[in-house]
């Protein structure tokens, strides 16, 4: 049996802090218990690539250990510390996490204090902790997002790595410094010769190979899922209790879904949602946008905060667990999703796994996912956009006709699928 070392190093991020639970925690937590899941494979957690530390590797376990007893598996600790120190990183660590869940529900002056708190355990690890992994217990590595360890750590352990888009480098002005500088990390870890890589869509395959230049053949497709979690909730008074408990009115409302950044084209969004009120100011309808705050976002608040109309229709609901999304998606008239590039594109899944119609760019891996099941529209196009709103507000055949498309469509996808076909990954480079 194929013992596979699978590294969940972002879901440790996610347990301590609700800001990191992004597309990628999701897909790394799917695919993780749907592997563990399967009898052809043993896999075992770890938190160990180039990048982190003992901070993320108890993150990790504190993670795994909260889950439910049918969740719980095999976790390698890869370090450990010389002087006993490893119950003062974990009370840090659980400090660190009550002060950021404390930040974004009361306190959001508390938030960038406590992320300072890793600092000083950082630079103490570095004289305290040494690396107990052992490539020889494992035939295959997996990195679902962070760079991979040196060769020099791995030896002959086959090494497979996810790419989820090209964006960085394909898009630079919309990303920090910083969010590059790791990116090219990821990138530059990668032995193009030995190594193998997952995409999650033909098109970030594309993507990728005519960046590196790796051989197509050493690159998988696998594409995603959206979770159970998401399904479509017909209680009117369900909905309306969420819609309550985040201060949506519980009127006709458009929702999107995304971190709050540039490349989610949310200004463009606004503007054509601001050009339907001023064309109908007894529209009774409200946009809806969900999602943590990214980086060169101030434009859209400024943009809403300068327009009466958007003002008074537009609703910032910040982080919604997924436990409660079902609801919200259910309750839409139709999901927008105007992006300019996806690496594939979870949250119009979800949508139309919630039976929500779904608006989406034409453009990226957007097609790939959702096919004809979806109003597809140029995401540079005013007139396109507007008249794809205005077709599913005033249609109301047409919503139907497109939620049962998207149930169909969601269908097609599931974690269990990707699972299988990365179990394939692994018997190719395990027997190559």
């Amino acid at each position: 049996m194929l013992k596979v070392a699978y590294d969940i190093s972002t879901l440790g991020q996610g347990f301590i802090n609700p800001k990191a639970k992004t597309g990628v925690y999701r897909v790394v937590e799917s695919l993780f218990f749907e592997l563990v899941k399967s009898s052809e494979i043993e896999t075992t957690a770890i938190s160990f690539n180039q990048i982190n530390s003992i901070w993320e590797n108890i993150s990790a376990s504190l993670y795994l250990q909260n889950q439910t007893p049918e969740k719980k598996t095999l976790f390698d600790p890869c370090f450990v510390s010389r002087f006993n120190l490893t119950p003062i990183y974990q009370a840090a660590i659980q400090l660190q996490r009550q002060l950021i869940q404390v930040s974004l529900k009361k306190y959001p002056i508390l938030y960038k204090p406590s992320l300072s708190i890793q600092i000083p355990f950082k630079l103490i690890s570095k004289l305290d902790v040494k690396s107990t992994f052992s490539p020889y217990k494992f035939n295959i590595y997996h990195s679902p997002f962070y760079p991979t360890p040196h060769c020099t750590t791995t030896q002959n352990l086959q090494r497979v790595l996810t790419i989820y888009d090209l964006l960085p480098i394909l898009t630079p002005h919309n990303f920090t410094q910083n969010s590059q500088s790791r990116f090219k990390s990821i990138i530059n870890s990668i032995d193009r010769h030995q190594d193998w890589i997952i995409c999650i869509s033909e098109n970030t395959k594309q993507d990728f190979c005519n960046h590196t230049g790796m051989n197509p053949e050493r690159v998988f497709v696998t594409p995603l899922a959206a979770s159970e979690n998401f399904y479509p909730v017909s209680d009117r008074h369900i909905i309306s209790q969420k819609l309550k408990q985040y201060q949506i009115p519980d009127t006709p409302y458009l929702l999107s879904l995304c971190t709050l950044e540039p490349r989610k084209n949310l200004s463009f969004l606004l503007e054509c949602f601001a050009q339907l009120l001023a064309q109908d100011h007894n529209l009774d309808l409200s946009l809806v946008l969900v999602g943590v705050s990214g980086w060169k976002n101030n434009d859209i608040f400024q943009t809403v905060q300068n327009n009466p109309l958007l003002k008074k229709h537009v609703i910032f609901t910040g982080y919604i667990p997924d436990h409660d999304l079902s609801a919200i998606y259910s309750g839409a008239l139709a999901f927008v999703y105007p992006s300019l590039y996806e690496g594939f594109g979870l949250p119009p899944l979800e949508a139309m796994q919630c039976s929500t119609p779904v608006i989406t760019s034409n453009t990226s891996s957007l097609p790939e996912v959702v096919g004809d099941a979806g109003l597809m529209i140029n995401p540079t196009s005013r007139d396109d956009l507007c008249q794809a709103m205005l077709n599913l507000i005033n249609n109301s055949t047409l919503r139907s006709q497109l939620s049962q498309k998207g149930i169909d469509r969601a269908a097609q996808f599931s974690w269990s699928k990707c699972a299988k076909e990365t179990i394939k990954v692994y018997k190719v480079a395990a027997n190559s």
